[in-house]
Formats: C-alpha cells, structure tokens, sequence
C-alpha cells in the first residue's frame, strides 16, 4: 500500500470515528435533555393550577393511592362523613353537626345526559351553616350544568365538605367545594370540556365556576365567587352558575377562619349536607 493510499485510509477512519463520537453525543444529549423535559414537566404537573380540580397525572395517582389508603383507614375510624374526607375538621362551623357517611359513586367516562335550555335548574344547598339556592345556566354552559345535574342525582355532593377558603386578601375571594376526598384532589373519575367566558367580568359576586387544574380538566370540584373577582381571574373556568338565594349563607362560610401552608385550609368545616336540583 502506498503512503498516500495509507493516509487516504487514515483520514477515512478518523472521519468514521468524529462520525460516531458525534453520534454517541446527541445520543448523550437527547437521553439528558428529554430527562429534563420529563421532569420540567412532571414538576409543573404538580405545581397545577391554584384553583385545582381533578387530576389525572402519575403524581396524583401516587397520591390517590395513598389517599385511597388513608380513607380505608378512616372509614374504619369514622361513622360519619370524614370516613370519606378524613382531613376534615372535627369542629363544625356555625355551631353544625358532622353529617353521615355517604358513598361516593366513581365513574369511567362523563355523563351524555343533556339539559333542556328551556327549563330552570335550581341547585338547592342544605349546608351546616344555612341554605342557598344556585340557578344554573344550561344556555352557556350546557356540558357543565348536566354533569353537575347529573352528579347531583347520585348523592355526589352530599356529605362532602368546604375544603378551600380563599380570604379576599388574596387577590381573589372564592370557597371551594365538590371534592368527596376533601382534599382538592378528589373527582368523579372523569373530565368534562370546558365552556369558558369571554371575559373576567363572568366572575362576579356569587357567580358558580367549575374548578380545575388546566384545560379540559374539570370534574366536580366547583368555586363560588363571594366578591366580585372580575379582577383577579382570568377565564380560564367555565361559569355555570349565579347564586340568588341566600347570599347572606355564603358569606357567612366566607368567614370561616382560615390556616395551613397556603392560608386557605379552613380551620371548621361547613358541609354540604344535601345537594339537589329542582327542574322546572
């Protein structure tokens, strides 16, 4: 073989080397960077939305299956609603009682029953702290009315319990409720499609919204805006609903003392006793 023949070789097998040491690089770097990714978004998955509703990511079904764990225990522990919402305050607000133990039906896929738009729905809330009337809106909001419609003839919302408070200090002022675990983690096993409002202006007082924890992910978990949160919201939750009876009982919950990490556990439970809805 001759030399220029050599080198020719030579140069050949150290190209075929750069060649696979850059190959084995981007190898390196699509294995770090798509860890990363992964873990950027398992991270933000986890942070959610403040107005959280059900959650269908690994994380949450880390924590289901420990909540899971923790409400067996406590069903066994409790002959009263906290069988199934163990993290609820023993203390009862506006001088209530715990009210029984209900189960709480799962499912695998939404609700297809419809509302009529014709007709008037008045969900009917028997709390342990007063009653109120919620008029929803099957026009605007059609998807949402009929699945809180639907959940409310299971007994879903019964015997669950106010888990959030957000005090008007922050920014915005809601209670938040339609979580059977009580922990802002709980749901009906299904999401719904939203049907968002033009506008923050949809959040005024006493206004009803479905809460979630991003697009297309609501459930049951519902808000209700005691002051106006034009302002503070953006409109990312689909409204469903007005409040006009008994305003003076949602105010009353709004005052409930508040604590914990975020400021907004309440430190007395208010329970929904009874939910129904009246068609006419």
């Amino acid at each position: 073989m001759s030399k220029q023949t050599r080198k020719r070789e030579l140069e050949r097998l150290r190209a075929r080397r750069e060649a696979e040491r850059q190959r084995a690089r981007r190898r390196r770097a699509l294995f770090t960077y798509g860890a990363l990714a992964v873990a950027l978004v398992v991270a933000a998955v986890a942070g959610g939305l403040w107005l959280t509703g059900d959650d269908d990511t690994p994380a949450a079904a880390t924590a289901t299956t420990a909540g899971a764990t923790t409400t067996t225990a406590a069903a066994q522990q409790f002959d009263d609603a906290r069988a199934g919402a163990p993290t609820a305050p023993a203390q009862v607000a506006c001088g209530g009682k715990i009210p029984a133990k209900v189960k709480h039906p799962s499912f695998a896929k939404p609700p297809t029953t419809k509302v009529d738009p014709a007709k008037t729905y008045l969900a009917v809330f028997q709390t342990s702290c007063g009653d109120f009337t919620v008029k929803l809106d099957p026009k605007k909001a059609p998807v949402t009315t009929a699945n809180f419609v639907f959940l409310a003839g299971k007994h879903f919302y019964d015997s669950t319990w106010f888990h959030r408070i957000v005090p008007a200090s922050a920014g915005i002022a809601v209670i938040q409720g339609g979580d059977p675990e009580g922990t802002g983690r709980g749901g009906p096993g299904y999401a719904i499609k939203d049907e968002l409002p033009a506008s923050p202006a949809a959040y005024k007082q006493y206004s009803v919204a479905m809460a979630n924890s991003g697009p297309n992910s609501g459930g049951s978990q519902f808000f209700i805006n005691f002051e106006d949160n034009s302002k503070g919201l953006q409109p990312n939750y689909s409204v469903f609903g007005q409040v006009t009876k008994g305003t003076d009982v949602v105010d009353k919950i709004a005052k409930v003392p508040v604590g914990g990490a975020q400021g907004d556990t309440p430190s007395q439970s208010v329970w929904i006793e009874k939910l129904t809805v009246k068609v006419s």
